[in-house]
């Protein structure tokens, strides 16, 4: 017989709770990212701290590598999505998070938990060593 924590912890990863989880993930990494990067800029140059397309262009990313398993169909979404970002990232306001949000969300999107932290810890790092004040 199972305990209510049980079913509890067996939903925690499947069906709506799991892209919820997912979507929750992204919305915070991308805001300590978004800090990190505006973090250089005068207050009156700063964009905002999670961009919305950036946002949904994401996790759109995530669902499409969640819903197609195989390995030639994420490997053509994900070079599409590299490809979009780039292109979008050069008319966009903040320039360089497209590229990397785009690999982190490519990362968790084909359940590479680990490897997304570790990337989303790099960019931070790299986004704060590189903020510089622009005045």
């Amino acid at each position: 017989m199972r305990t209510e924590a049980d079913r509890w912890l067996g939903a925690l990863l499947h069906g709506w709770v799991e892209l919820l989880t997912l979507f929750g993930i992204l919305l915070l990494v991308l805001a300590v990212i978004g800090w990190c990067y505006n973090r250089g800029f005068r207050p009156a140059d700063r964009g905002p701290l999670v961009p919305v397309q950036l946002l949904l262009v994401s996790y759109a990313l995530i669902l499409l590598l969640r819903h197609f398993r195989q390995d030639l169909w994420s490997a053509g979404i994900i070079a599409a999505a590299v490809l979009l970002s780039g292109f979008i990232g050069r008319s966009a306001h903040p320039r360089g998070l497209w590229l990397p949000a785009i690999a982190f969300a490519a990362l968790l999107g084909l359940g590479l938990n680990l490897s997304a932290l570790l990337l989303a810890s790099a960019i931070a790092l790299a986004s704060l060593i590189g903020a510089r004040q622009q005045r």
